[in-house]
Formats: C-alpha cells, sequence, structure tokens
C-alpha cells in the first residue's frame, strides 16, 4: 500500500483553509446547535475516508499520480474518480463538524475547479498512457458514482 496515494487534492485544501480562515476572522455558523454538525458532518467525514482509504488498498503499489496500470477493480469498479468523490466528503463532513458556512460556500469552486480542470487532465493523460483500455473504462464506469 502506497498511503501517499492520501493526499489531499490542492483545490478542497484552499477551500478548506481559507473557510476556516474566515470562519475564524467573521463567524457564520451552519448550525445553531453544536451537536447537530458533528451528527451530520461525523458520518459524511467517515464515509470520505472510508472511500479513500479502500481506493488506496485497492490501488495497492500503483502511484495513483502516475499509473503503470489501469485500476479498474474495488472502487474503480464504481468511480474514476473514488479519490476525489472520497475527499469531496471529507470535506463536506468537515465544514459541518466545523459548523462553518464558509468552507460549504467554497464547495461549488472546489468541485468545479476538480472537475474541469485536474479530472480532465488526469481523463486525457490516462488516455493517451493507456489508450483502447482507458477508453473502453471509461464507457463503463461513471466519472463519479
Amino acid at each position: 500500500m502506497k498511503w501517499n496515494n492520501f493526499p489531499i487534492p490542492e483545490a478542497h485544501l484552499v477551500g478548506l483553509v481559507t473557510g476556516t480562515i474566515l470562519q475564524i476572522f467573521i463567524p457564520q455558523r451552519l448550525f445553531q446547535l453544536t451537536w447537530a454538525g458533528f451528527a451530520v458532518g461525523l458520518p459524511l467525514f467517515l464515509f470520505g475516508i472510508g472511500t479513500c482509504m479502500w481506493s488506496v488498498i485497492e490501488a495497492k503499489e500503483v502511484n495513483i499520480a502516475s499509473p503503470n496500470r489501469l485500476l479498474k477493480s474495488g472502487p474503480y469498479a464504481l468511480s474514476r474518480n473514488p479519490m476525489y468523490f472520497g475527499w469531496t466528503f471529507i470535506y463536506i463532513g468537515l465544514s459541518f463538524v466545523i459548523n462553518t458556512v464558509w468552507i460549504i460556500a467554497f464547495l461549488p469552486i472546489v468541485v468545479s475547479y476538480i472537475h474541469f480542470v485536474e479530472i480532465r487532465k488526469e481523463e486525457q493523460i490516462l488516455e493517451g498512457q493507456f489508450g483502447d483500455e482507458y477508453r473502453q473504462y471509461r464507457k463503463h464506469v461513471r466519472r463519479y458514482i
């Protein structure tokens, strides 16, 4: 297993840090009751962690950043991007646990950047590297879920 396959995507990190800083200086709560944020956010956070861990375990020794083979089993049989999917749940869960509107406010920007920049770039690389095998995989497995 390569745990360096578990890095936080930069867009998620920017949204989390920026939202947290804004929350410190201009607090805007999602929930009046703090426990409500934990009750909603913790399961989402744990689901995201589980999805990412499953992805890392399935990848085994493959470096996700520059794979030497196409991952098509486990979570990769359900989603072409299970790590981004998992990190988005971690992101949402943290915003609820931290109880801030700010992090959620950045979610559309984060998800749009991931979709239109990161994933599209990765798909071009994978298609160039794996050709028909990747095109067939793409036909049968959705980008997210």
